[in-house]
């Protein structure tokens, strides 16, 4: 096997690997001297690494100008709005009673002969709708 690189190697210290590819390392480190002294330096940085006590403390985000701010009525007033909005939009919704009319469909010429007029002729139909009850 050749040589693990130093990315693999972390990767086996901090126990990320696969585990077919871990017993593959760890074969080759039985057997590579260069390799576990690579293995236990990467292991000591590691543990230091781990030692650190970091303490960052994150400012407060600035607070917005008194221009920018929202009042308390207009706000209400907002939300007042959106949840009639949506209580109209969903009785309309339910209380709707739509009934679909089947339409029968008319074949339309593929080319049409316009007058010079500019008009079509046309004729109007009355259309008997019965509606179940």
């Amino acid at each position: 096997m050749t040589h693990p690189d130093s990315d693999t190697l972390l990767k086996y210290v901090l126990r990320t690997l696969e585990e077919t590819d871990e017993s593959i390392v760890h074969d080759h480190l039985l057997t590579c001297e260069q390799c576990r002294a690579l293995q236990q330096n990467l292991q000591g940085e590691v543990r230091r690494l781990g030692e650190v006590n970091l303490h960052i403390e994150m400012p407060a985000p600035p607070r917005l100008p008194r221009k920018l701010r929202v009042p308390n009525a207009v706000t209400r007033l907002a939300a007042a709005l959106a949840v009639g909005f949506l209580m109209g939009y969903v009785t309309a919704q339910i209380s709707d009673r739509t009934i679909s009319v089947p339409v029968q469909q008319r074949l339309i010429p593929a080319r049409m002969v316009v007058p010079s007029s500019g008009y079509i002729p046309s004729q109007a139909v009355d259309l008997k709708i019965s509606r179940p009850r």
